[in-house]
């Protein structure tokens, strides 16, 4: 099936990443500028056919609200890992880190979380199928090429998903309005870690909490009570990573 990625960052990186099959490269007429000449040097470097458009054309594809920038590129889906490959690629390894996002609706919220997993080198990215928002184009376009490096995996059996991880030694550590403890006080040791962020309503799901080792709290000064779930889950991302990096304690 084809899919449509749209605005310039997001269709260089699709190239660059090279997962994909590629169909066609469309730019509007009046597009110039040296992100797009490289974009449409790299498009014909790979053999992929280049048409300049009027931009209804463009419009006519992506929707007249889409921040397309006068660059649209057909394609197929992406080629990526199973849930299981991921498991077999991380289960022995100390710094894994996978993060588990729990029936998010906003593909844009999704869209940047996966960006943040990107640019954090996170392992992998576990995604539930049910009400959650879709890998479309927005979710492609918020994500700014993120979407295209980060391993991305959408699953319908979700919860049992979380748990197979945790059998296989991982820390789940559920991030929550209300968590247990300070995110600043946890210390997952020498272990692989999932993160699982919730939903931007609900949250994390009871049947999923349940499997959490911990859940923890961002904590915060002003009158504003919660964050945005991208926000939250980069913090959170950040602060993992951090802890494992920071130098160990002499006496």
């Amino acid at each position: 099936m084809t899919e449509y990625i749209y605005g310039r960052h997001p269709v260089f990186e699709a190239l660059r990443a090279r997962r994909r099959v590629f169909e066609r490269l469309l730019l509007a007429k009046n597009t110039h500028g040296d992100l797009v000449r490289r974009i449409e040097s790299l498009a014909a470097s790979l053999g992929v056919p280049v048409e300049r458009v009027e931009h209804g054309v463009l419009e006519d594809l992506v929707g007249k609200n889409a921040v397309h920038q006068g660059v649209v590129l057909l394609c197929g889906e992406k080629k990526g890992l199973s849930w299981k490959d991921l498991l077999g690629s991380t289960r022995n390894r100390r710094d894994a880190l996978v993060l588990f996002v729990d029936r998010v609706e906003d593909p844009r919220n999704l869209g940047a979380i996966i960006r943040t997993a990107a640019f954090f080198g996170v392992d992998g990215v576990v995604v539930s199928k049910a009400r959650s928002a879709p890998l479309g184009a927005q979710a492609v376009k918020a994500a700014a090429g993120g979407l295209e490096v980060a391993e991305v995996i959408q699953v319908n059996n979700f919860t049992e998903i979380v748990r197979a991880f945790r059998e296989e030694g991982f820390v789940i550590v559920g991030l929550e309005v209300d968590g247990k403890q300070c995110i600043w006080d946890i210390d997952p040791g020498p272990f692989p870690v999932g993160l699982v962020v919730g939903g931007e309503n609900e949250g994390i799901r009871r049947i999923v909490r349940s499997l959490c080792d911990y859940t923890v709290r961002i904590p915060g000064k002003g009158p504003v009570s919660s964050l945005n779930v991208s926000v939250a889950a980069g913090i959170a991302l950040y602060e993992v990573i951090r802890r494992r990096n920071r130098p160990a304690r002499t006496s």
